[in-house]
């Protein structure tokens, strides 16, 4: 019997038909080139702690050293020589300190795509295919063509350090990135690739399909200024003539009730239908109550007063009227007189009672529930996190985030019961 064993292939995004990587992926996700001038200054601050570590040496071995190159002693009197101790030992701390220094930046850089100057200046280090740690053995071969381009004196090194900017994609990736697959991205101005959380939603949201847009119906309860406010278009579907909704221009103007072609001076009876609704007759003296549409016999309608809303990201709309428990099995007895709703959530990225939220005045209150994967609200395209236990206020038009989903708050119209 033959045994087959399956290896699982990892599906690797952002790549293009060829298997390179796509830079209109990574700018999707929000990755932004790292600027020259702080990759200059980032290694700048690299070197210069170095040379700080080769002070003992300079100061305790060098000038015993200069002694015996130019002769002023010999190698018996150097070797004699009251300070060669001393010289001695400050030579090793300085070999000491620049071996150490230079594996933990090794480290950093391999595993945490950082090393002091890039820490400082606000850059971090990835594998340009996965967006993830390049890795120790990407990063010292990146090293070792920077070493090896000291072969021509000068011109080599410049070389190699100028040539991120001949990159065609205009990603800054040098001779030395291309070869470790290394890219370097700005964490100031972009989206940081070590924030886990972060990544994991820029992932879903760059990949998942877009959701067909919903048609917003006015409320009903907004009075509407034709001049002030935008005429409402409800896709290719027109209005019936309902109270309080615009029409399209291409609908076909109602027709004139018939009291808006009588005299002037002649009596009015606002009980009397138009002639869109029934053939025309003469007005009556029977007083009957003034309404502005007329309602087929049956129970009588009453509004009901529209509020904001949390559309998720599947689709689902969630009326906010009462403060709701949001989670993946939230315990209604957490926070009293609220109702528990239950979100799927495959990745498990939810909290059991992950986020309160309630209508206040102005908005929605949502407050996180001490949530493992916390609460952010989106406005204007930039997240604010909540700080656990937090609380914010959201208004329509903006979108709040739950672990790795999403709700953006809606305004709902008003229903009829």
């Amino acid at each position: 019997m033959i045994w087959e064993i399956e290896h699982e292939t990892r599906v690797v995004d952002g790549l293009d038909a060829q298997g390179r990587p796509d830079p209109a992926y990574a700018a999707a996700l929000g990755l932004v080139p790292a600027p020259f001038g702080r990759r200059a200054l980032a290694f700048a601050i690299d070197i210069a702690i170095w040379l700080i570590l080769q002070l003992p040496l300079w100061l305790g071995a060098i000038p015993l050293l200069l002694k015996l190159a130019t002769g002023a002693i010999s190698p018996y009197g150097f070797v004699n020589h009251p300070d060669f101790v001393l010289a001695v030992i400050m030579a090793a701390v300085s070999v000491a300190l620049s071996l150490v220094y230079v594996v933990v930046q090794w480290m950093l850089h391999g595993l945490k795509g950082i090393t002091i100057g890039k820490a400082v200046t606000g850059i971090r280090s990835v594998n340009v295919m996965t967006l993830e740690r390049p890795g120790v053995w990407a990063v010292l071969l990146r090293y070792v063509i920077v070493a090896a381009s000291g072969i021509l004196p000068a011109v080599g090194p410049a070389l190699v350090l100028l040539s991120p900017t001949f990159d065609l994609e205009r990603r800054g990736r040098g001779w030395h990135d291309r070869i470790g697959r290394v890219w370097l991205v700005d964490v100031r101005h972009g989206l940081n690739p070590y924030d886990e959380k972060r990544m994991r939603v820029a992932r879903k949201t760059v990949k998942a399909e877009p959701a067909p847009e919903r048609v917003e119906l006015p409320s009903l309860a907004t009075p509407r200024d034709p001049i002030a406010q935008p005429e409402y278009r409800p896709g290719s579907r027109i209005s019936a003539g309902v109270v309080g909704v615009p029409r399209s221009p291409e609908a076909p103007a109602m027709p004139a009730p018939a009291a808006a072609a009588a005299p002037a001076s002649a009596p009015v009876n606002p009980a009397t239908p138009s002639p869109a609704a029934t053939p025309a007759a003469p007005a009556v003296a029977t007083p009957a109550p003034a309404v502005a549409v007329s309602e087929a016999p049956g129970p009588r309608r009453r509004g009901r007063m529209g509020g904001l809303a949390l559309r998720l990201d599947t689709g689902e709309t969630i009326p906010v009227t009462a403060p709701i428990l949001l989670g993946r099995d939230p315990d209604a007895a957490a926070h009293p007189g609220a109702r528990a709703v239950p979100l799927t959530d495959t990745t498990r990225t939810l909290s059991k009672t992950h986020a309160l939220v309630q209508p206040v005045a102005g908005g929605l209150e949502i407050i996180d529930r001490r949530s493992t994967n916390g609460c952010g609200v989106i406005r204007g395209g930039i997240e604010t996190e909540l700080v656990s236990g937090g609380s914010a206020t959201v208004a329509e038009g903006d979108a709040i985030r739950l672990g790795d989903r999403t709700a953006d708050v809606v305004q709902i119209a008003p229903l009829q019961t």
